[in-house]
């Protein structure tokens, strides 16, 4: 059975609640090498470039794949400016999950940076697997959908096959 806690209660959950807190970054100088490096070591799936102290944009696992592996690019001489997406984009940590979850639709991204909303300085960054994440726990424990998207989202070793 599932603990009754503020995720699993019925209120509205607030992105900080879900939102990692661990932000990984690099400098403008940096390859997509280095980021690929960085997320592997860092178990992450996107990189906030910095230049100066200044957030100026984010690459993601994706951003990887399409600008660099897709186009036969060698890593080491890829700059991460010329695959970042920017403006990165920011919401705040108040903003509710459901509201996450449509601002990351509505742009077609799958990281959004959460700032405090006084300093307005990041403090995290929601993926759409922390969403997942969050879903799979509001789900009841032995539903089987519930089981599917754990599953999906673990850890572990991949499904080779499922029986529906």
């Amino acid at each position: 059975m599932m603990s009754r806690n503020s995720k699993s209660d019925g209120k509205k959950v607030r992105i900080e609640e879900i939102m990692s807190k661990r932000l990984v970054t690099l400098g403008a100088d940096s390859t997509a090498l280095d980021a690929a490096k960085e997320m592997s070591k860092n178990i992450v799936s996107s990189i906030i470039l910095i230049d100066s102290d200044k957030i100026i944009g984010i690459v993601t696992e994706r951003d990887l794949i399409k600008n660099v592996c897709a186009k036969d690019l060698l890593s080491s001489k890829t700059p991460l400016t010329a695959i970042m997406s920017s403006p990165l984009i920011t919401v705040d940590k108040d903003l509710l999950v459901e509201e996450a979850a449509r601002t990351m639709i509505k742009n077609k991204v799958r990281h959004l940076a959460v700032k405090e909303n006084a300093a307005h300085q990041i403090i995290g960054i929601i993926s759409s697997t922390d969403l997942t994440r969050f879903l799979r726990d509001k789900l009841e424990m032995g539903s089987h959908i519930s089981s599917l998207i754990k599953d999906l989202y673990s850890e572990e070793e991949p499904i080779e096959e499922l029986d529906f």
